[in-house]
């Protein structure tokens, strides 16, 4: 939704951590990779392993430095719009983002708000769709 907002190196960043997230749990499902398939259209870019699959904390640690807290928001929105795309949000999942919001001094409750939030806009995308495709 707000990635195109991101600079070129955010991006990049963005993507291995949505990799990272996705296989946490040890389980990089296929709802998880089509996700991560539309980032890269919407970021009209390759997913490129070499240049894009760091370590989470160092991944952290650069967004923390180099970024506002407008794209902090934005990095823990997607991220928990990922994290929830396999209706599985696990313990791993939320621990990792609740590491991202102490280093990124958000609220803690902000996760949470993104969450209830995404749910709501998944169940009207639903109603939406029961209306106008069935």
């Amino acid at each position: 939704m707000y990635l195109a907002l991101l600079n070129e190196r955010e991006k990049n960043v963005f993507l291995g951590m949505a990799y990272n997230l996705a296989s946490i749990d040890g389980n990089y499902s296929d709802a998880e990779k089509i996700m991560i398939n539309g980032y890269c259209q919407e970021l009209q870019c390759q997913f490129d392993e070499n240049n894009m699959i760091k370590p989470m904390e160092s991944l952290i640690q650069y967004v923390k430095v180099n970024s506002s807290e407008k794209t902090k928001k934005i990095f823990i929105f997607e991220l928990v719009g990922l994290a929830m795309a396999d209706e599985n949000y696990d313990s791993d999942e939320r621990m990792l983002i609740n590491q991202m919001l102490k280093e990124y001094n958000l609220n803690s409750g902000f996760a949470d708000q993104c969450e209830n939030i995404l749910n709501e806009y998944i169940g009207f995308q639903k109603r939406i769709n029961d209306l106008v495709l069935e």
